[in-house]
């Protein structure tokens, strides 16, 4: 079963056409590596960690929320909610 966080996040790339909507932290995880306007920097090293544990098992779903919320904050990508 696929656990999603409690909240959504919702955020627009420059390089993806429209807004991602980010319920689980496999999809941030995946969002960071694949599409992130930066690939550097302590908040995204550790959200892309976070997130990645979390979507084995090995960390807290909701604290990868926040780790990704950080880097989001650090990129400064806009974030719609």
């Amino acid at each position: 079963m696929i656990e999603s966080w409690n909240e959504c996040v919702i955020i627009q790339l420059p390089d993806l056409d429209g807004v991602q909507i980010v319920w689980t932290p496999g999809r941030a995880a995946t969002l960071l590596s694949e599409s992130w306007p930066i690939d550097y920097g302590v908040a995204y090293l550790d959200a892309l960690n976070k997130c990645t544990d979390a979507m084995l098992g090995t960390y807290p779903w909701e604290q990868a929320r926040d780790a990704f919320l950080e880097a989001i904050a650090e990129a400064k990508v806009a974030k719609l909610r």
